[in-house]
């Protein structure tokens, strides 16, 4: 039973002065009634990203919790939807072609911002007309919108942060939000330097009942006698250039590329000039569910960034499927590696100590094994209940002041 003032508030929320606290009775009396807007353009553009699954998990995740929740995003290919998940697209001006202009061609972070801006105009009715409770943002570029809907609306704003995506004035808005999650430690810091807030670690999360231990596929493991597993999106910063020419100090070894991006063409190129094209296979882009049966068929991830890699859910997808792993240790790759347990962490863009880990591994089978049997319990911390159940309560926060 609740105290008596909450039960006041119930009874009374319609009548209330104060709009938070209607929205504060509606979470305790009901989750159906509380309203949730996840605001990310590339959420609904893209087919793979981390951010993006991030967005989807946690829409079905809160939806099947009974929350109402609404997807706003920019124009782009149509997905299977989760019950319960509602999709608003927006037209938007792609960032591509801001780069395509003198002045920007360069300028990453402004032509990114452009782009979101320009979603702006179709976003901002659908913003206000929802009457959101939430309004949940993954990037600070959205923090106008956002900021602007707040004001119109009374909804409360959640900055999430999965990277470094910062630009001029954004220190300024994002001292207004009400609150703020980080995917790791690491990006936390990395948002307290610049913003001056603390946010709330919150991991990213993934779906246990579809990354786990799975048969192997007799097609992957006839690729190579010992196989190395690449997946992600094709950027310099991701470091596959590291993996490759690591390939050179491992003998009777392939390695498997999963994913697409600006960077494949030089790869291959690389690939070819240290005559390893034989041993460098480019899968191209895959479907989440595609992956588990990938990782259980391979015998070790390779994960290189040394850049911009704030969390790392591949990693955590294939330690969950009892893939130990071999990850630089940068970002967030040290809070999702447990070190010597799951997998081994290197320096970044060191191709011959990268080599010599994999093959301190491929070389031991008792240690290999030991670390694929205790991944999947370590990697299960991360696991969708867990994370959803952190996210309600800053929720509940926000809601409550």
């Amino acid at each position: 039973m609740w105290p008596q003032p909450w039960a006041c508030v119930v009874m009374e929320r319609d009548a209330c002065i104060f709009s938070g606290c209607g929205r504060m009775a509606r979470f305790y009396e009901s989750r159906l009634h509380v309203k949730i807007a996840l605001y990310n353009l590339t959420t609904t553009t893209r087919l793979t990203g981390g951010v993006e699954s991030f967005v989807w998990d946690l829409g079905r995740e809160l939806a099947q919790r009974g929350h109402t929740i609404t997807i706003i995003g920019g124009v782009g290919p149509r997905r299977e939807l989760a019950p319960g998940v509602q999709i608003i697209t927006c037209p938007f001006i792609s960032r591509r072609f801001w780069q395509s202009l003198p002045l920007l061609r360069r300028a990453y972070a402004e032509a990114k911002l452009l782009e979101r801006l320009t979603m702006v105009p179709a976003a901002i009715p659908e913003l206000v007309r929802g009457h959101y409770d939430i309004i949940h943002i993954q990037k600070p570029y959205d923090l106008g919108p956002a900021l602007l809907a707040r004001r119109l609306s009374g909804s409360r704003v959640i900055l999430g942060c999965h990277g470094e995506d910062f630009y001029r004035g954004d220190r300024f808005l994002a001292h207004h939000v009400d609150a703020a999650v980080s995917c790791s430690h690491f990006n936390a810091r990395t948002i307290a330097a610049r913003y001056q807030i603390e946010p709330q670690v919150v991991f990213n999360g993934i779906d246990i009942d579809l990354f786990r231990p799975v048969p192997s596929d007799p097609t992957v493991r006839r690729l190579g006698e010992r196989l190395l597993l690449f997946v992600g999106r094709l950027q310099p910063w991701k470091g596959v250039e590291t993996a490759i020419r690591a390939l050179s100090h491992l003998p009777a070894t392939t390695l498997l590329i999963a994913g697409d991006g600006e960077d494949r063409c030089r790869l291959e190129c690389i690939a070819i000039e240290l005559g390893l094209e034989q041993r460098v296979r480019f899968l191209g882009p895959l479907s989440r569910h595609e992956l588990p049966r990938l990782y259980c068929s391979v015998d070790l991830l390779v994960a290189t960034s040394f850049a911009s890699e704030t969390f790392g859910i591949g990693p955590v997808e294939a330690q969950a499927c009892g893939l130990p792993v071999v990850a630089t240790r940068f970002g967030g790759f040290p809070e999702v590696v447990a070190e010597g347990r799951t997998g081994l962490l290197v320096p970044p863009r060191d191709p011959a100590t990268l080599a010599l880990a994999v093959q301190s591994l491929l070389d031991d089978p008792p240690r290999h094994t030991a670390m694929a049997e205790a991944a999947p319990a370590w990697a299960a911390q991360f696991a969708w209940p867990a994370v959803v159940e952190r996210i309600e309560a800053t929720y509940r926060r926000v809601l409550s002041t």
